[in-house]
């Protein structure tokens, strides 16, 4: 019997709706600390409360959503500390993650890195939430091709919150967009030519340069989101 005859099982709604919010929030379609209304995402998606409830509690586990008792959902809205602490632990994976993918996967690893990079020149001065899904992208592909499952799923914690802030603080900057487009094809030659120090030494630096602009964005109100359209 043929072994690629399996039907792959439809998705249920909490998962249809959660995909969507989570992309939402991450897209910035919702402002950071924004309240999130269960009965309008229930009428938006023409759903009951019932999936909209439990996407919310499974995105407050992944840190995107936080569920407050008799208050509501409100969009995570980090501190100058949390920031602080997702860097520093962001730091921490990705730095692992490229020192195993260059030597489990360096091919594959490339590739993926290469393409994110033509993904954010198309993208540069024309579109700030598809570039900062291809810079999302690139950072993703240390721990999709490090061979080590715990720390692709370590990485996943925080790999939302991480986009969210990245499409919220920093990608509509174009300025900023064009000096990390610059790290980034370092960064893409730096693990070509196998120099991890150096590497490793730029990340550094693009990592607390990041922070800094979070900090001070987070200080500073945020711009009104765009309204989440229909699917």
């Amino acid at each position: 019997m043929r072994t690629d005859m399996k039907i792959e099982q439809p998705k249920s709604l909490t998962e249809m709706v959660m995909a969507r919010l989570e992309q939402a929030i991450v897209d910035g379609e919702f402002g950071l600390g924004e309240a999130i209304s269960e009965e309008t995402l229930a009428k938006t998606f023409g759903v009951s409360r019932t999936p909209v409830r439990d996407a919310l509690t499974a995105l407050q586990r992944s840190g995107l959503v936080v569920v407050l008792a008799k208050r509501g959902s409100f969009v995570f809205r980090p501190s100058a500390a949390d920031t602080a602490a997702l860097c520093d632990y962001r730091f921490l994976l990705e730095c692992e993650g490229l020192r195993l993918s260059r030597f489990a996967a360096p091919e594959e690893t490339q590739i993926a890195m290469l393409a994110a990079i033509r993904a954010m020149e198309a993208s540069l001065t024309s579109d700030a939430v598809a570039y900062g899904r291809a810079d999302t992208q690139f950072h993703q592909a240390f721990l999709d091709h490090c061979g080590n499952p715990y720390l692709s799923e370590a990485y996943r914690l925080a790999s939302g919150r991480v986009a969210a802030l990245r499409t919220h603080l920093t990608a509509h900057v174009e300025a900023r967009r064009s000096h990390s487009l610059d790290e980034h094809r370092r960064m893409a030659t730096l693990f070509e030519v196998g120099d991890l120090d150096a590497l490793f030494a730029l990340l550094a630096e693009h990592i607390n340069r990041t922070r800094q602009v979070y900090e001070a964005a987070l200080a500073t109100p945020e711009p009104g989101p765009r309204r989440m359209a229909l699917i």
